[in-house]
């Protein structure tokens, strides 16, 4: 019976701290800031577009893995002494869909009729990697959570919400503290130089479309990065290639070279099909992975730093559009 009191206490006293803190569903639905109409539609016109980045960029199971080795590959822009990957498999599984945030300011920055809107993915998955080249699948499988930030400039016109300027893709590691990898800046340039050389020195960067990487049919595109590791094990840079209506056209994963000298410098080339149709749009992604990462055991931890770029085939028939 002296336990009566005690027990009546925490009754009482859990009761009081559920009014406090607002625990009623109905209540915490009610709180919930609703979406505007014009806020919907931005959201609508933003899921849809080509420069969106695919969710399926993010589940990487459908890579062929041939090229993701440290053997020669007419994709590798090599040099005499130049370090290539040792041999690993990868590839990241997601296992929920993206929880998507959507925050949106009207008007935006650029007064009225614009909207200034950043788009949140949270990421949570598996990394599932085999480094021992042993002709035995036995990969080690590292969670992830990693969250992908894209920040868009709209404008209405003709009562359609359009993109005007579009950010590159920061998709960084949140899991054990966060990613320790940082890049400083990616260039690419397609051989024959019908568009110019383009240069992300930041994924918060605001890229009209005419700013976008683009390329010929049957250019060599050349890709370089260069970024840094706080983590000593190091890391290692791969280049994606994703459209999301031609994954049999654009869709590869190409380990980079690193250069002899400068152990913080990456690059790679890859070939744009000839005969396409234009206009294209496609992602192109710098992605670093913690070397412990990649050829780790069991207890290894996932790290990582990519950034994707929408970029263009054919951009003036695009960005007349």
């Amino acid at each position: 019976m002296k336990r009566l009191p005690v027990l009546v206490t925490l009754i009482a006293l859990s009761v009081f701290m559920c009014v406090l803190s607002g625990c009623s569903k109905d209540d915490t639905l009610t709180n919930t800031p609703q979406p505007s109409a014009e806020q919907l539609a931005i959201q609508t016109s933003l899921a849809s577009s080509d420069y969106a980045l695919p969710m399926e960029f993010h589940n990487d199971e459908q890579y062929e893995d041939p090229g993701v080795t440290g053997e020669s590959s007419s994709y590798f822009v090599t040099q005499d002494g130049d370090d290539t990957l040792p041999w690993v498999r990868f590839h990241r599984m997601m296992r929920l869909l993206p929880r998507v945030e959507y925050l949106v300011q009207i008007p935006g920055s650029e007064g009225d009729g614009t909207a200034d809107v950043r788009i949140i993915n949270h990421l949570l998955g598996l990394f599932i990697v085999d480094n021992t080249d042993d002709h035995i699948r036995n990969p080690f499988s590292r969670p992830f959570a990693s969250r992908a930030v894209t920040n868009v400039m709209a404008r209405k016109i003709e009562d359609n919400w359009r993109i005007e300027k579009i950010s590159p893709t920061d998709v960084a590691s949140v899991n054990d503290g966060g990613t320790t990898i940082r890049i400083a800046w990616m260039k690419a340039e397609g051989s024959s130089h019908t568009f110019p050389m383009s240069t992300i020195l930041s994924p918060d960067t605001l890229l009209s479309l005419h700013q976008l990487p683009a390329f010929a049919p049957g250019d060599t595109v050349r890709v370089q990065a260069r970024a840094f590791n706080a983590n000593e094990d190091g890391c290692w840079f791969f280049l994606h290639i994703h459209n999301r209506y031609a994954a049999s056209v654009f869709h590869m994963r190409i380990p980079f070279v690193r250069d002899e000298f400068d152990p913080t410098l990456y690059r790679a080339a890859w070939v744009v099909p000839g005969g396409i149709e234009l206009p294209r749009v496609f992602y192109m992604a710098v992605d670093g992975i913690n070397w412990n990462t990649l050829f780790g055991d069991g207890t290894a931890v996932y790290n990582s730093r990519m950034w994707c770029v929408p970029c263009l085939i054919g951009y003036p028939q695009l960005v007349k559009e």
